[in-house]
């Protein structure tokens, strides 16, 4: 039974996938024939390439001026913080001038009332002075009144000795207070230092207050500009990533219709009778086993599965030629639905052509493939897929028989942000 390829009319549909693919090295392909649509289409693979640069600048503006706009809230919340604790370091220095003002005032009062202990030293020595020269004189009055003053002058002898012993202290608690004096001199001097300095740290601290505040009214400025510019950044961004996905869209659909074209112009695709054995490889698990599978034909002529890209290989070649990126046929594998690679500009970790690779239709947990599930419906997919462990915006179509019978399907793909 024959069979010929029809281009779908369904509406495209973008979902993420994993596709798994390699990009060929473009030189490792043999050139096509030319086609009516190379030197129209030729450009659009730059273009998209260019949007994708754009777009990746775009967000690496916007991720330094998000990660600037950080840096400087961090350095406003600094800078708040030293401010708060220059307020508070101007308000213990206050405090500090405060308390020793009033130590000063204290010592003060010291020094007023170690001089009136001085006067009261000073009034005691000179009532012991007399008492000695009054205890002198009854002495000597007690001694002219013989024995009838003899008591007298004991007692006269009494005074004389108590007066020396209160003229003995009074030198002694003079001494004293002057070392008191000498002492409170010296900390009120010290005191008197000690509060200059401290004012002087209070002027400092209130001078650092007024500069800090200035640099935090700054910052803020600054932190405010930066966040409108940080926004209005992500918005260009988001514009910009917009414009770079309309323009792999535009490229991926117009890539996918010059492959159904050349498709068309190669004869169609047919299956034939014969069935061949082939390996097929499921790309995620790896796992291999033999399938049985009609040829698929190109026009009249028998699709070969070729691995080596130093050969040319129909369709897929000439796809990637006339507008770059990658190009797959696949070929449908089971009645699930699976697709597996039987022409691909896509090589492999070994430098081969990704042939025999297949997408299955369910991966290990049972989700269903979201392209094959897109594709299966009679829709085309487009959006973006991994390939080769690098983002691809792709699109997949498929490839029916004249009765509508899904037999394969056609990819293309871009690289994202390529340089």
């Amino acid at each position: 039974m024959r069979w010929s390829a029809t281009r779908s009319t369904a509406p495209a549909v973008t979902a993420p996938v994993v596709a798994g693919e390699v990009p060929q090295p473009r030189s490792a392909v043999a050139a096509p024939r030319p086609h009516r649509r190379v030197e129209q289409d030729a450009s659009m693979e730059t273009a998209a390439q260019q949007a994708g640069v754009l777009s990746q600048a775009s967000r690496e503006v916007s991720d330094t001026s998000r990660q600037a706009a950080e840096s400087l809230a961090e350095l406003r919340a600094a800078i708040g913080d030293i401010s708060a604790s220059t307020s508070r370091a101007s308000s213990i220095a206050e405090v500090a001038v405060q308390d020793a003002q009033a130590v000063d005032e204290r010592i003060a009062a010291l020094q007023n009332a170690s001089a009136a202990i001085t006067e009261i030293v000073q009034l005691i020595s000179a009532i012991s002075q007399q008492s000695r020269f009054l205890a002198l004189n009854a002495y000597v009055e007690a001694a002219r009144a013989g024995e009838v003053g003899r008591g007298f002058a004991v007692v006269a002898d009494e005074v004389k000795q108590l007066a020396g012993r209160t003229a003995q202290a009074a030198e002694d608690i003079g001494a004293q207070i002057g070392a008191v004096q000498a002492e409170t001199r010296q900390a009120v001097e010290v005191i008197q230092r000690i509060s200059g300095t401290l004012g002087s740290i209070a002027e400092a601290q209130d001078s650092i207050a007024a500069a800090v505040d200035q640099q935090r009214d700054a910052a803020d400025r600054v932190v405010d500009n930066v966040d409108r510019a940080a926004s209005g950044s992500a918005r260009i961004t988001e514009a910009v990533a917009q414009l770079a996905d309309s323009q792999r869209l535009v490229y991926v659909r117009r890539a996918l219709s010059l492959a159904q074209d050349l498709l068309d112009d190669e004869g169609g695709a047919a299956l034939g009778d014969e069935l061949r054995a082939h390996t097929v490889k499921e790309q995620a698990s790896g796992s291999a086993h033999t399938a049985q599978l009609p040829e698929l034909l190109l026009g009249d002529e028998v699709l070969p599965w070729n691995e080596d890209p130093n050969r040319p290989s129909r369709l897929v070649d000439a796809v990637v030629a006339a507008v770059g990126g990658s190009c797959t046929l696949f070929q449908r594998l089971d009645a699930e639905g699976s697709m597996v690679r039987v022409a691909t500009t896509v090589v492999n970790p070994q430098g081969r052509r990704n042939v025999g690779t297949y997408l299955a239709r369910t991966d290990v947990t049972g989700s269903p493939n979201p392209v094959l599930a897109t594709v299966l419906s009679g829709q085309m997919y487009t959006g973006p897929a991994t390939v080769a462990g690098k983002p691809y915006f792709t699109a997949y179509a498929g490839v029916h028989s004249p009765t509508g019978e899904l037999i394969g399907m056609l990819y293309v793909g871009l690289p994202i942000d390529s340089l």
